[in-house]
């Protein structure tokens, strides 16, 4: 399994609803694939540093997830067909980021474990 992080924009006219709802869209698409979404934040509203699609502005959403190496390819072609979407980007995790991922995952089981011990 590797680590990716995805960045995407999406137009700045779509509601918070809407918003949620293609993040949702989204991070289950990674999960049909067989992808887990490790975080999934909204940066919110920045300005563009160019127009894309006539609009100056848009709502940047940063998703780390794991998955196989043919995940990420099949989430950028349904991303390509969403409409509301700008733009995205993929780009494998750097390894002090993954470490710490990694860290939280022994961290959650240890103390799953010590759950388990004192019942």
């Amino acid at each position: 399994m590797n680590y990716y992080e995805l960045l995407y924009i999406v137009r700045p006219t779509v509601s918070d609803d809407d918003l949620k709802l293609i993040m949702n869209e989204v991070s289950g698409g990674i999960g049909e694939l067989g992808g887990e979404v490790l975080k999934n934040d909204i940066w919110g509203k920045r300005i563009l540093a160019y127009p894309i699609k006539k609009f100056k502005q848009g709502n940047y959403v940063l998703v780390h997830y794991k998955s196989a190496s043919n995940v990420p390819k099949l989430v950028e072609e349904k991303m390509r067909i969403k409409e509301d979407i700008l733009r995205f980007m993929t780009s494998k995790m750097l390894k002090k980021d993954i470490i710490s991922y990694q860290k939280k995952a022994v961290q959650e089981s240890q103390v799953s474990e010590n759950n388990g011990e004192s019942e």
